[in-house]
């Protein structure tokens, strides 16, 4: 029998597309995500993770929400040797705390918030350069830390998901993960 895993939404973040991330204190969930955010929507364009699939297909949209854990990101800090990172930094758009190793949460593992808002775990959030190089604009006295980033956060980089139920979720709001 598994543990039983709750916590706590410590952050909610929506990145429009061409802007910067920005934190709210409340979000809308949608069938589609995060109303706002530059993930929404039930579908997007394939890229080279849909195998087979040609690149620009219509595909359903299992990337609508991007979540970090708080202390998989100390983690990060600490390899990267900066004092922190921010949740806005990694586009993430829900900043958890109370769940060991959230990276490693199974495909099909479901997360109920206390609202009611349900969503599933599709996989990892593969690290890459992208959020790197924002890291290093956050720290422009340390070298390196765009092609380091993707090093340290391999198996701590967050997980995305798709919404299961819609909803409203705000900071302080409680959770919990059921495993497949």
């Amino acid at each position: 029998m598994s543990k039983k895993e709750t916590g706590r939404v410590e952050g909610l973040y929506i990145k429009p597309k061409g802007e910067e991330a920005q934190a709210v204190e409340k979000v809308n969930v949608s069938w589609g995500g995060f109303e706002g955010d530059k993930h929404f929507g039930q579908t997007r364009l394939s890229s080279s993770r849909q195998k087979p699939y040609p690149k620009g297909i219509e595909v359903r949209n299992t990337r609508q929400i991007s979540l970090v854990s708080v202390d998989e990101m100390t983690q990060i800090a600490a390899g990267l040797g900066v004092p922190k990172l921010e949740a806005e930094w990694l586009s993430a758009n829900v900043l958890l705390s109370g769940v060991e190793e959230l990276t490693k949460l199974p495909s099909g593992s479901r997360i109920h918030f206390e609202t009611g808002v349900g969503l599933v775990v599709e996989g990892e959030n593969p690290p890459c350069t992208t959020a790197g190089g924002i890291v290093q604009e956050n720290y422009p006295d340390q070298d390196g830390l765009t092609s380091k980033f993707p090093k340290q956060a391999i198996g701590r980089r967050g997980i995305v998901a798709w919404v299961e139920r819609p909803g409203t979720i705000s900071p302080g709001e409680k959770f919990e993960v059921h495993h497949p």
